[in-house]
């Protein structure tokens, strides 16, 4: 489920001259999401597993509303979905014909890098954030637990020079697959709804809980 929120791999050049400094683009991607209530965006991702030698390509819609709040809804594969409603996370394969619950803070503490896209962390608090240089017009920022591996070797994310958005992101697992994701499309501040969050079983499914509650 952490690979539904993730993204590849991007070849970095030093920032140049007339560029923002390191402390410039964290604080202003900081400010940048504190500002965000919430957003929407289109999405492609792109997981390359590498104990099978696969790529798996998948798109579709995402919703975020902070703090915690996300829907992940696949057009590609068909009908899937992940949720986070706040307190739990649910993912759904309609082809198992189950949804998998398990609770959000098990899935995702503060210190944990991907925490951050759901409102729940502090760039300067809870990670370590370097600035890796620029791709594309986008700075390269690399944030890793203070506390050490949560689970992730490396979360990377794209961000605009323009409003300081994540136009991309990049996580890698500690068995060296990675997973990347392309926003497009983004709005923000749109009035996303608590109601869209509300877990509404398919009909025929089952609910599967997952670890401690």
């Amino acid at each position: 489920m952490a690979a539904a929120i993730a993204v590849a791999s991007a070849s970095c050049s030093p920032v140049v001259a007339g560029e923002a400094n390191d402390a410039e683009v964290i604080d202003g991607l900081q400010k940048s999401y504190d500002a965000a209530v919430d957003f929407a965006a289109d999405f492609r991702q792109e997981t390359e597993l590498k104990t099978l030698g696969r790529t798996l390509k998948a798109w579709g819609k995402v919703q975020f509303k902070r703090p915690g709040k996300m829907l992940w809804q696949y057009e590609e594969p068909k009908g899937q979905w992940v949720m986070s409603d706040g307190d739990y996370i649910y993912y759904y394969q309609p082809e198992q014909r189950q949804v998998l619950k398990s609770a959000l803070k098990q899935a995702f503490h503060s210190d944990t890098p991907l925490s951050f896209l759901l409102g729940l962390g502090n760039l300067r608090r809870d990670f370590k954030v370097t600035v890796k240089g620029m791709e594309q017009d986008h700075y390269v920022v690399h944030l890793g637990p203070k506390g050490g591996n949560q689970g992730v070797d490396e979360v990377v994310l794209g961000v605009e020079r323009q409003g300081y958005n994540i136009g991309w992101g990049r996580i890698r697992d500690p068995n060296g697959n990675t997973t990347l994701i392309r926003f497009s499309n983004m709005r923000r501040g749109i009035g996303v709804k608590d109601s869209l969050f509300r877990l509404q079983l398919p009909q025929g499914a089952d609910l599967v809980e997952i670890g401690p509650k």
